[in-house]
């Protein structure tokens, strides 16, 4: 092979391996659902969490560093457990864990995201499947895509990369509902 067809060929393995990265989206919602029940029990406890809000009219660039940053220090302050372990109950919800279940991690870099400055209307709790598994993980919805902050996995992923079937969504316009997850898209909501 010439050496300008190698390159051309090097170019083109690489647009096709960072393309899927590159490409902005984010998670296609649809009508309401239920609400978890721990979730529903953790609204009791921190009503001002889960009213109401107004969604930001544009969203913010991926701050990846940070993101990463956040992701990583979360996974390494809380010990996974059991929530029967951890608070003696079947579910708890709770976002000062020092150990917990993915709620538990999801709802801390969710209080640390928002300390930071973030709009809670950006930051939603999302549920769906990791494998045969039931998760929760936290996705940042940004100008370039939603983001997914996982304490499976100390990298934070693209939506479309996460290794997750994606079924519930926290409403951007109110912390205490919640809606259906009906596929990806590649036009910001």
């Amino acid at each position: 092979m010439s050496v300008p067809l190698f390159l051309l060929a090097m170019l083109a393995a690489l647009f096709t391996f960072l393309s899927p990265a590159a490409a902005s989206t984010w998670l296609k919602t649809g009508k309401q659902t239920t609400r978890p029940y721990g979730h529903v029990e953790y609204c009791t406890r921190n009503v001002s969490d889960c009213r109401g809000r107004s969604a930001s009219s544009s969203l913010p660039p991926a701050r990846t560093k940070l993101l990463n940053g956040v992701n990583r220090a979360v996974n390494r302050s809380i010990k996974a457990a059991a929530d029967q372990t951890a608070f003696g109950r079947k579910e708890y919800w709770t976002a000062k864990a020092r150990s917990g279940d993915c709620e538990d991690f999801a709802l801390a870099k969710r209080a640390k995201l928002l300390r930071m400055g973030f709009n809670s209307s950006q930051l939603l709790l999302t549920m769906g499947y990791s494998g045969s598994e039931a998760h929760t993980v936290l996705v940042v919805r940004t100008r370039d895509g939603d983001y997914v902050l996982d304490n499976l996995n100390n990298e934070v992923v693209p939506v479309q990369s996460a290794r997750m079937s994606f079924r519930k969504i926290q409403s951007p316009h109110h912390g205490g509902k919640w809606l259906k997850v009906t596929g990806k898209t590649g036009r910001a909501p």
